[in-house]
């Protein structure tokens, strides 16, 4: 009988039971190895801090009442409604002279009242004088200010009306 038990046990020990045994000892030593090649995680440096950006005051609306600017220069040049070079610093230099009612404010809508002999000559003028406003003050009209050419047939040639509509910044005191 004893050796009836020695063969039975070297039976269960063939090829294919002995496969499952060295699966999980393959997956073992694979595991061990990945615990000992695994590198520590540093976490990368925090970024720099970003530069202080101005703060801008919310905007909570517009006034209804515009800050109304009389301007006056040379038009001969501003009555095809592009004014370059000289002619065009000319203009900055007088729209920004007459700034005061709204410096330091930032400008909702600009409409411009171009003066002159008719429609079409008086809103080049206002054109031209559009073109320089972000000259003039980048501050209040910035790029993106909405702005819109008019004739005033009661203002002659070489003087234009600003009507500048402001933003509201604060609320007001109740």
């Amino acid at each position: 009988m004893a050796t009836a038990t020695s063969r039975r046990n070297g039976r269960s020990f063939s090829v294919e039971s002995i496969a499952g045994w060295v699966f999980a000892d393959l997956l073992l030593v694979l595991f061990i190895v990945g615990l000992g090649s695994a590198i520590r995680y540093t976490p990368p440096p925090p970024p720099p801090p970003a530069p202080e950006k101005p703060k801008i005051a919310p905007i909570i609306g517009m006034k209804t009442d515009p800050s109304k600017i009389t301007i006056r220069f040379n038009a001969a040049a501003a009555s095809s409604g592009r004014v370059t070079g000289a002619d065009a610093r000319s203009v900055c230099k007088a729209v920004r002279q007459r700034l005061d009612p709204v410096k330091g404010k930032r400008a909702a809508l600009v409409l411009v009242f171009g003066g002159g002999s008719g429609v079409t000559v008086g809103q080049n003028v206002a054109r031209s004088v559009i073109s320089q406003l972000g000259c003039a003050s980048e501050a209040t009209f910035g790029r993106k200010v909405p702005s819109r050419p008019f004739w005033d047939g009661t203002l002659p040639l070489g003087e234009v009306r600003l009507e500048v509509f402001l933003f509201i910044t604060q609320k007001a005191a109740a």
